[in-house]
């Protein structure tokens, strides 16, 4: 979830502060005028205006009020004697927020709820079964010692970047969560944001969970980064005629692991110097473009690639058939491959990016859900395009499961004597386990069978090659 939109009880309270005294300019100013019955006043959320007298003054919801809806107003009376209209039971003046309070109200706060925990659900089985099947990816490719290459090396760093943004993911769900005070606000009456006060909070509770942020942003860059290092690699293995994957590989190591680490670092140092509030989880101006930009930059530039890349596939799709094929048959392998290379340049990152970001109606709740999608189970889809369905591996894998379905049948047969010979007494079969069990039980035969004509003196001419021994 983009919590750029989101808001701390801190960032909140500045908010207020900040309108109180901009109203205290502007009640000086109108007091000069000498306008109106009714005086001009701060009551904690806004800044009313003066009033005129037996009239019902409408106010639009203060922006800087997060959870208030911005599109209502409220409203306050001017009474017949010149002063705002006072509710002696509650002891204050009488004002209506409640179009401002429509966002509040326990059903939309409860489907809202709702909302974000199913899509906690989601990302998080997600996260889980891409991290499983990445980790099996990288013990099949780790196992077998002929998949040990550049192109191979490449995909471990993606697939280790994916199963590192899962745990810091998780990681910082359960840190920030723990410090945000998230039920604190849920729980904190609307009336009570007129009484908040500043209090100083120790930032050294909050070093564990600024640690998890920064570690979960780094993760995340990796991740971008890694992904840009394989429409790299697969452009240059198209476009560079004398490619050395291998004398590269460092320079991609440096990309993937490297170059995020720098900007992090700078954002990290920044937010502190600048805006050092709470976990640092939330917004914080213009500071976020320092790691924004780039990772904006990467998904740019492998989109550029996929592009490329695709135009190339399909010129080569077309001149390899262009005469007496099936135009169908093209249209749908140029698909196949676009499809495979959507997944693996993370064209979706593109779409996501141009959708507008804004927080009420069913768009965005489908965005949402389609978003967290794609970005959680990305990780399972990579390694089955990359390991899974990978011919060499799956080759390695026949091989070795052939050996070992080889060797459990040599050690099923039953010993006789000195030779392994239950396969001859139970059944023949074409496997080369069973024709030695022929040969050692034919070796078993002619060697009793000499033994019987121990007695019969040998002839030279019967050592001769090509010679066969009548029987008569």
């Amino acid at each position: 979830v983009d919590t750029e939109d989101i808001m701390t009880m801190e960032e909140q309270i500045y908010l207020l502060l900040e309108a109180k005294v901009q109203c205290e300019l502007n009640i000086s100013a109108e007091l000069q005028e000498g306008e109106g019955d009714c005086f001009p006043e701060w009551d904690g959320l806004i800044c009313w205006p003066r009033g005129s007298v037996g009239k019902m003054l409408a106010v639009p919801c203060p922006h800087y009020v997060y959870d208030f809806n911005h599109k209502g107003v409220a409203f306050r009376y001017c009474s017949l004697n010149g002063t705002w209209d006072f509710v002696q039971s509650l002891n204050r003046t009488w004002a209506n927020y409640s179009e401002c309070l429509h966002f509040l109200q326990p059903e939309i706060i409860s489907r809202k709820r709702e909302f974000f925990d199913r899509l906690y659900v989601m990302y998080t089985v997600g996260y889980s079964i891409s991290f499983t099947s990445l980790t099996v990816a990288i013990f099949i490719i780790g196992y077998f010692r002929r998949l040990h290459c550049t192109r191979n090396y490449i995909h471990m760093h993606l697939f280790v970047s994916f199963m590192l943004r899962a745990v810091s993911i998780f990681i910082k769900d359960k840190v920030v969560q723990a410090h945000l005070g998230i039920k604190e606000l849920e729980a904190l009456p609307a009336d009570d944001l007129q009484s908040i006060a500043v209090a100083p909070a120790d930032r050294s509770q909050y070093v564990g969970c600024k640690i998890a942020v920064v570690t979960f942003i780094y993760f995340l860059s990796t991740n971008y980064y890694w992904i840009l290092v394989e429409g790299l690699y697969l452009h240059s293995l198209i476009f560079v005629a004398f490619f050395s994957d291998s004398k590269y590989l460092w320079g991609f190591i440096l990309i993937g692991w490297g170059f995020p680490a720098v900007f992090v670092v700078a954002w990290a140092v920044a937010r502190a110097a600048v805006v050092d509030a709470r976990c640092w989880e939330l917004s914080a101006g213009e500071i976020k473009w320092i790691y924004q930009a780039p990772i904006l930059a990467a998904i740019g530039l492998n989109f550029i690639l996929f592009l490329n890349t695709v135009r190339v596939l399909a010129t080569k799709i077309w001149e390899t058939h262009a005469v007496g094929h099936d135009t169908r048959k093209q249209y749908r392998k140029l698909a196949k491959s676009t499809l495979v290379l959507i997944l693996v340049f993370g064209v979706h990152y593109i779409v996501f990016v141009c959708l507008p970001h804004t927080f009420t109606g069913l768009a965005w709740e489908i965005r949402m859900h389609c978003e967290l999608f794609f970005n959680s189970f990305q990780g399972f889809i990579v390694s089955v395009i990359y390991c899974y369905c990978n011919g060499e591996v799956q080759t390695e894998i026949k091989r070795t499961w052939t050996r070992w379905n080889l060797t459990v049948d040599w050690k099923k047969t039953t010993p006789c004597g000195n030779y392994r010979c239950g396969s001859v007494h139970t059944h023949l079969t074409h496997s080369t386990s069973s024709q030695s069990h022929v040969v050692a039980s034919s070796r078993l035969l002619l060697s009793t069978k000499g033994s019987i004509n121990v007695s019969r003196p040998s002839e030279p001419h019967e050592n001769l090659p090509g010679y066969v021994r009548s029987n008569s």
